[in-house]
């Protein structure tokens, strides 16, 4: 299935070399879950903060995900902490 991704900041390095700063891209998912999307783009955990699917943020990996989904992906910024009440998205 087809799900549309878009990388921000360090992580755009897992991006299609061509892509334009906050364009989507699309990727041919090997699987319907957010942790074989991550793993098929060679996304390592840690290197992610906050993932949100069609702009409502995901936490669980196992999250299905559905033909045409939008996931936008951003990572940890400056080596800061978590924010108060926040955990990473993908661990």
């Amino acid at each position: 299935m087809q799900v549309l991704v878009k990388l921000y900041a360090t992580l755009r390095e897992f991006a299609p070399p061509d892509t334009p700063l906050g364009q989507a891209f699309e990727v041919e998912l090997n699987g319907e879950r957010l942790r074989d999307l991550m793993e098929q783009l060679g996304i390592p955990r840690k290197e992610t903060y906050i993932t949100i699917v069609n702009g409502i943020g995901v936490s669980d990996l196992d999250h299905k995900l559905k033909p045409r989904d939008t996931v936008v992906v951003f990572p940890r910024i400056g080596g800061g902490g978590n924010l108060p009440g926040h955990r990473s998205s993908y661990r």
